[in-house]
C-alpha cells in the first residue's frame, strides 16, 4: 500500500475543509436565494392580482353607477312611457337623441335597450349593429336596483354576452320598465390580459377570471376563445371558492407547474375569482442562473483554493522533507549537515534544534570514538603489562630456578654417591617450589579454584594470598546465595577484586581492608573499604592509570553501577551493585 505523504495529507485535509465550507455556503446561498426569489415572485403575483382585482371591481362599480344614473334619468323614463302610446319609429328617433345626449355614460356599452312594462322595447346601439336573440332572455321585470347577468354564449352568433339591467320608475315611484345595457367582454380582457414581458408576468404569466362553474370569464393568454369554454379545476380556485386568499405552487388548467396567487373578486351578483399565475420553470430561471453562477464561482474558488493549498503545503513540508533527508544522512554517519533556517516559527525552531543535535551527535561520536580508542588502548596496554609481568615472573622466577636446577644437576657429575643423594633431595625441594610458582602464575591467569570451588573460596584464597604477600589485614565477609551466579559475573568480580586489592597494596598504604560480598534478591553488592591515604577520584579518572578504568569497564559490561568514594587521609570505599540474571 502506497504511503500518503505529509504534503498529500495537508492538501487532502485543507481541501476537505475548504471544499466542505464552499459546498455548505453554496447550498445555503442557493436555498436562501431560492426562498428570496420565490417570495419575491409570489409578492409580485399577489401585487398584480390585487391590482387587477381592484381594476375589475372599480370597472364594474363605475358601470353600476352609470346604469343607475341612466335608469333614473327623465329621458329614460320618458322613452319607457312613450312605448305605451307612441309608434316604434318615434321611439327610435327619441332613443337616437338619447344616445347622443348620454354618450359619455354609454361609451363602455355595446348596446342599450329600454323595455316597457308591456314588454315592448326600443333598442339602440353603440358598437354592435345587430341584436341577438340572447338579449330577449333578459326581458324580465325585476324591481332590484341593478342586476348583473353573468357572461353567456349567444346561441346564434356564438359571441360572449354580458348584460346589466336596472328598473325604470315613474315620478310617483311605480315601475314603468327596465333599461338593459350589454357589456363587451373586450373591456374585461383589456384589464386582465397583459402580454408585456416587462409587466412582471414575464413570458408565461397571466391573470384571469373564473366563475363558480369553473369556466373562464376572461381570455387565456395561451388558449383562444377560452371564455366559458375552458375549464379551470385547480387547487387555487377551490381554495378561493372556499373563501380563502393566498398563494401556492400547483398545476394550472394546462397541467403545468405554476406559482399561483388567488382570491375572490367582490362584484355584486357575480361569483367570480381572480388568479395570477406564472410558470414555475420561468420563475425558477433566476434561481437556476444563480445556481449556475454559484457552481461556476465554487469551481473557480476551489481551483484557486487548491493552488493556494498546494503552494502552502509545499512550503510547510519542504523543510520537513529536508529534515527527513538530513536525518537519513545522519543515520548513515554523515554529520556535516547544516540546514538553512528560513522561518521563525516552530519549523524554524525544529531546524535549529536539528542542526544543534547534528553537531552534538558529531561531538558525541568523536568522544565515543576517542573513548573506544582509549578502551582498546587500555586493553592492549593491560595485555602488554600482563605479558611483561608474566615474562618477568617466568624469567626471574621459573627461569632462574630452572637454570639453578640445571647447574646443580651438572655438578652431580663430579660428586660422590653420598653427596649425590643429598643434592637430589635439595633438587626435589627446589622443583616443588618451582611447581608452586607455576601454579601461582596459572591461578593468576585463570584461577581454577573459581571454577571448581566457587566465588567465595576463590575470593577467600585471593584475600589470604594478599595478606601473605603484603603487610595488611583483610576481613572478608559474605551473605546471601552466591553460588548460582553465572561464570561471567564470577570472573569479572574476581578480576575487579584482584585489581582493587593490587591497587590498595601498591598505592594506599592501608593496614586494614574490609571486603563484603552480599546478595539481596536479584542485586549483588560488592563493597571494599581500606584505611589508606586515599586519593582524588576526579584526578584519578583523568590520569594515566588503567586500574580504575578497567574496573569501570567490567562493571559496565555486567550492566551494574560503581561508586568510588575517597578523599585524602580518609581511605577509600568502592561500592559495586550488579544485577543477577
Amino acid at each position: 500500500m502506497k504511503n500518503i505523504t505529509l504534503s498529500e495529507k495537508l492538501i487532502l485535509y485543507f481541501l476537505s475543509l475548504g471544499l466542505g465550507t464552499i459546498f455548505f455556503i453554496s447550498i445555503y446561498s442557493f436555498f436562501s436565494t431560492q426562498d428570496a426569489l420565490m417570495s419575491r415572485t409570489f409578492d409580485q403575483l399577489t401585487s398584480l392580482r390585487i391590482a387587477k382585482k381592484n381594476q375589475v371591481e372599480i370597472f364594474f362599480k363605475d358601470r353600476i353607477k352609470e346604469v343607475i344614473l341612466l335608469s333614473g334619468s327623465y329621458d329614460t323614463r320618458k322613452i319607457a312611457e312613450m312605448q305605451f302610446y307612441a309608434p316604434e319609429r318615434e321611439c327610435k328617433r327619441e332613443l337616437a337623441g338619447y344616445l347622443e345626449k348620454y354618450k359619455s355614460l354609454t361609451g363602455y356599452f355595446t348596446s342599450l335597450m329600454i323595455i316597457s312594462n308591456n314588454n315592448k322595447f326600443v333598442k339602440g346601439y353603440t358598437a354592435d349593429p345587430t341584436i341577438e336573440s340572447g338579449s330577449r332572455k333578459l326581458i324580465q321585470m325585476n324591481p332590484m336596483p341593478v342586476i348583473l347577468r353573468d357572461e353567456m354564449i349567444d346561441p346564434i352568433s356564438g359571441k360572449i354576452k354580458m348584460f346589466m339591467e336596472a328598473p325604470v320608475f315613474t315620478a310617483n315611484h311605480s315601475l314603468t320598465g327596465r333599461i338593459i345595457l350589454e357589456l363587451p367582454s373586450d373591456e374585461i380582457n383589456t384589464i386582465m390580459l397583459n402580454n408585456d414581458p416587462n409587466s412582471g408576468l414575464g413570458l408565461t404569466g397571466e391573470t384571469y377570471l373564473v366563475g363558480k362553474d369553473f369556466k373562464m370569464r376572461s381570455s387565456s393568454r395561451f388558449i383562444r376563445n377560452s371564455i366559458l369554454r375552458t375549464t379551470v379545476h385547480t387547487l387555487p380556485l377551490l381554495n378561493a371558492i372556499r373563501g380563502e386568499e393566498g398563494q401556492t405552487i400547483t398545476r394550472d388548467y394546462r397541467f403545468i407547474p405554476v406559482l399561483s396567487s388567488y382570491s375572490r373578486v367582490k362584484i355584486p351578483g357575480l361569483n367570480w375569482f381572480i388568479l395570477a399565475e406564472i410558470d414555475q420553470k420561468e420563475a425558477m430561471v433566476p434561481i437556476y442562473r444563480m445556481r449556475n453562477s454559484i457552481l461556476l464561482l465554487s469551481m473557480l474558488i476551489s481551483i484557486i483554493f487548491f493552488v493556494f493549498v498546494f503552494i502552502i503545503s509545499k512550503r510547510i513540508t519542504r523543510p520537513i522533507i529536508q529534515l527527513k533527508e538530513a536525518a537519513l544522512k545522519v543515520g548513515k554517519g554523515q554529520y556535516d549537515i547544516d540546514i538553512p533556517v528560513r522561518s521563525n516559527d516552530e519549523i524554524g525552531a525544529l531546524t535549529q534544534a536539528f542542526n544543534s543535535m547534528s553537531v552534538q551527535i558529531k561531538e558525541k561520536t568523536r568522544e565515543l570514538q576517542s573513548e573506544r580508542t582509549g578502551r582498546l588502548r587500555s586493553v592492549i596496554d593491560a595485555e602488554e603489562k600482563e605479558r611483561q609481568r608474566l615474562s618477568r615472573e617466568i624469567h626471574d622466577g621459573i627461569g632462574q630456578s630452572l637454570v639453578a636446577h640445571k647447574l646443580r644437576l651438572e655438578s652431580l657429575l663430579y660428586m660422590n654417591d653420598p653427596e649425590i643423594k643429598d643434592q637430589i633431595r635439595i633438587l626435589k625441594d627446589q622443583f616443588n617450589v618451582t611447581i608452586d610458582e607455576i601454579r601461582r602464575i596459572s591461578n593468576n591467569l585463570m584461577p581454577s579454584v573459581l571454577e571448581v570451588f566457587g566465588i567465595i573460596l576463590a575470593l577467600k584464597n585471593l584475600c589470604d594470598e594478599t595478606e601473605e604477600h603484603g603487610e595488611v589485614e583483610i576481613l572478608f565477609q559474605t551473605t546471601g546465595e552466591l553460588e548460582d551466579i553465572n561464570t561471567k559475573t564470577k570472573t569479572y568480580l574476581y578480576r575487579i577484586a584482584q585489581e582493587a586489592l593490587n591497587n590498595i597494596l601498591k598505592h594506599s598504604g592501608a593496614k586494614e581492608i574490609t571486603f563484603t560480598l552480599s546478595r539481596s534478591k536479584d542485586i549483588l553488592t560488592f563493597i571494599l573499604r581500606d584505611d589508606g591515604k586515599g586519593f582524588d577520584v576526579e584526578d584519578a579518572a583523568t590520569g594515566k592509570g588503567n586500574g580504575l578504568h578497567n574496573m569501570r569497564e567490567r562493571v559496565a559490561l555486567m550492566q551494574g553501577t560503581i561508586n568510588i568514594q575517597s578523599s585524602a587521609g580518609e581511605g577509600t570505599t568502592i561500592i559495586i551493585n550488579v544485577p543477577v540474571y
